[in-house]
């Protein structure tokens, strides 16, 4: 007679549980002593990884941050070196500034 997962897994477990050998288990259930070893041995690795594939993030890239400034010519008069971080605001109140000069 043949039996499913469930039904050796339910097995297992209670010959675990009883402290009996398989051998003896076996034969008090009526069970095959290799089967039972066959199922034991089997139920101890992982299951098998799954093939569906299952998103779990996204990752984000972070530009590669500039090491020298960027140079910047207001009214042929004013040479401006930006390094990276600087603010938009405080680059456009220079630039107000500079451009009231003119």
């Amino acid at each position: 007679m043949a039996h499913d997962r469930e039904f050796w897994v339910r097995q297992v477990e209670r010959w675990r549980a009883s402290g009996l050998s398989q051998a003896a288990y076996a034969r008090r259930h009526g069970l095959t002593k290799g089967s039972l070893g066959c199922w034991a041995s089997k139920l101890k690795r992982p299951p098998a990884a799954s093939a569906a594939m299952v998103e779990i993030g996204r990752a984000s890239v972070a530009r590669p941050q500039r090491s020298s400034p960027i140079q910047l010519v207001v009214q042929r008069r004013y040479l401006l070196r930006l390094w990276p971080g600087i603010e938009t605001a405080h680059l456009r109140e220079l630039l107000d500034v500079l451009e009231s000069r003119g």
